[in-house]
């Protein structure tokens, strides 16, 4: 055990030291105003030749270095919480490889070679996913590795259709006939990475993950490659009207929608994804606002006080034996002051409390759609997305944290593991100054906001009404939430899996179970093995026939040539 829990320092330390290198480069670059892109030619046909690019610029140096850290407090806290684990040296190196293919994701700006972090991150997803071999572990991991496969092909369709300008790099490409479609065909697979409508019922399942790996996937890695791509993608992207409005609408309806669900929902870990969800779709909201750099700063804050709110919650339910029902989880205040200090606040900065890290983005994200233009009806389903956040956090903290009743007694519960301690420590100066610094460092934004002082408050008072709001739903017992009709259809996040997974699936099954009978067990094995087999032993057998005759004649005329002669 003393040699895994080394290996898983040591990747800590590697991880750290890497975090401490990207931000040295960062200031660097930021310093001097430019950015470095190496270009290594793979192979070259006709007019079209394959890179391999790497483009190091401050943004690519400050998402490495943001990943980076926060993995190195995830290794940090995987040694407690998979403390006793026999495969843990091999679900280390698997995070390991999880943590490259995102920083390939980063670096590589040419869409070819982009496929190595693209698929990587799902095909280690999957594995990661089904790490408890058990029957729940392998349907999340099927859903989850073919809903992305979905934004694979895709991807793969743009990269069939750009070979028309001789590369693939995405840093500079220009406009042809069908640039259309290839804007279409990102589009798609960015939804499909970052789970937003139709495409969301993934992201809860992949909750099957360990705790460590769903702080990982959900703040920084997995969930956030199809904002990072539409970043990377955005100038050409913003060249079209309908993506504006499509990806505000989409955004918008999948922040209800998440929102909604969460209130419904009694699994810790799912109410946590739920609530990734909820930030995914603010992110493409501030995409489709037109405001990439805002998008790029949530996603920078949303990190922070995620993976810390993920820890919490992981150190809760291994303190708790193993359960994650919030129903059966009381009286976390008095048994982990210090976790209960780190959940409230992560929790107040996912809700967007003023002066903490959510704040410094989300509230400038309402401020833009605010000042976008946008109808009235958009704007209030906008505001009443971002207040499901205020509502659904205080609920789980209502249960988990401030209800006294428990019908169980855990007397070992103590808040004395450094190894957990410190990794949400260290997170929790993230989410409490990581807003500030992130907005004075290189967040420059393309448009200034200027609101009356009405407007400018709405954001901080809309957080009040939610909070009061959310008191007077915990005195009336949330009687809203025992409607059984209602329940049933929020749990399950609107039928998504039944309308959009499950008939896809079926569907293929029924083409691939129509194929085996026709091509492999049909034409293709008359025409395959059993076709030549039967063939050869018919051949074979007119062969021997012929040949016995043959011998016989050879035979008689022999024996007539002896008598005649």
């Amino acid at each position: 055990m003393f040699q895994m829990v080394s290996v898983e320092l040591c990747f800590s330390v590697g991880l750290f030291s890497w975090f401490f290198l990207m931000f040295i480069m960062l200031v660097y670059l930021c310093m001097n105003n430019f950015c470095l892109l190496f270009s290594w030619e793979l192979m070259s046909c006709m007019s079209s030749g394959v890179d391999f690019d790497l483009a190091i610029d401050w943004m690519s140096c400050s998402f490495s270095g943001l990943v980076c850290f926060i993995s190195g407090c995830v290794m940090v806290f995987t040694i407690s919480y998979m403390k006793g684990d026999i495969k843990l040296f091999r679900f280390s190196l698997t995070v390991m490889l999880f943590v490259l293919s995102m920083n390939l994701l980063i670096f590589i700006p040419s869409l070819v070679s982009l496929l190595l972090g693209w698929d990587g991150l799902g095909l280690v997803s999957f594995c990661l996913v089904i790490y408890y071999q058990n029957s729940k572990s392998l349907a999340a991991g099927m859903l989850t590795v073919l809903m992305n496969r979905v934004g694979d092909c895709f991807i793969l369709g743009s990269i069939s259709m750009i070979i028309v300008l001789g590369h693939w790099n995405m840093l500079c490409l220009w406009d042809f006939y069908g640039f259309i479609y290839v804007n279409l065909f990102i589009m798609v697979a960015g939804m499909t990475k970052s789970a937003q409508i139709p495409f969301s019922s993934w992201l809860p399942a992949a909750m099957a993950a360990p705790t460590p790996v769903s702080a990982l996937v959900h703040s920084s890695t997995l969930v956030t490659a199809g904002v990072f791509l539409f970043i990377r993608f955005f100038s050409y992207l913003n060249s079209y009207y309908w993506f504006s409005v499509f990806m505000v609408y989409i955004s918008i309806l999948t922040t209800i929608m998440s929102g909604v669900c969460a209130l419904y929902e009694y699994d810790m870990k799912k109410i946590i994804a739920l609530s990734t969800l909820s930030q995914l779709g603010v992110m493409m909201m501030s995409l489709g606002l037109g405001l990439p750099m805002l998008a790029l700063f949530h996603l920078y804050t949303h990190a922070m006080f995620k993976a810390l709110l993920f820890m919490c919650g992981g150190n809760i339910i291994h303190c708790f034996s193993g359960k994650q029902d919030v129903r059966q989880i009381k009286n976390v205040s008095k048994l982990l002051p210090v976790t209960t200090m780190f959940l409230n606040i992560s929790n107040m900065a996912l809700c967007g409390m003023p002066f903490l890290a959510g704040f410094y983005s989300k509230d400038l994200i309402i401020e833009g759609l605010i000042s976008g233009g946008f109808n009235m009806v958009t704007f209030i389903l906008g505001i009443f997305g971002v207040c499901l956040t205020v509502l659904y956090s205080m609920r789980f903290s209502f249960y988990t944290v401030w209800c006294n009743e428990s019908s169980e007694c855990y007397t070992n519960i103590s808040d004395n593991d450094m190894k957990m301690i410190f990794p949400m420590s260290m997170l929790v100066m993230g989410a409490l100054w990581g807003g500030f610094v992130f907005q004075g460092l290189f967040c420059f934004f393309s448009m200034e906001f200027f609101l009356p002082l009405f407007m400018k408050l709405i954001v901080p008072l809309l957080i009040i009404m939610s909070l009061l709001f959310s008191f007077g739903f915990w005195d009336s017992g949330f009687i809203i939430m025992k409607f059984g009709k209602l329940n049933f259809i929020n749990s399950s996040m609107w039928f998504l899996s039944s309308f959009i997974c499950y008939p896809a699936l079926g569907s293929l099954k029924l083409i691939s179970n129509s194929s085996l009978k026709v091509v492999d067990m049909g034409w293709f094995e008359v025409m395959g093995g059993q076709g030549i087999f039967n063939f050869n032993k018919l051949f074979l057998k007119i062969l021997e026939h012929w040949l016995m005759l043959m011998f016989n004649c050879y035979m008689i005329v022999f024996m007539i040539m002896i008598f005649y002669f």
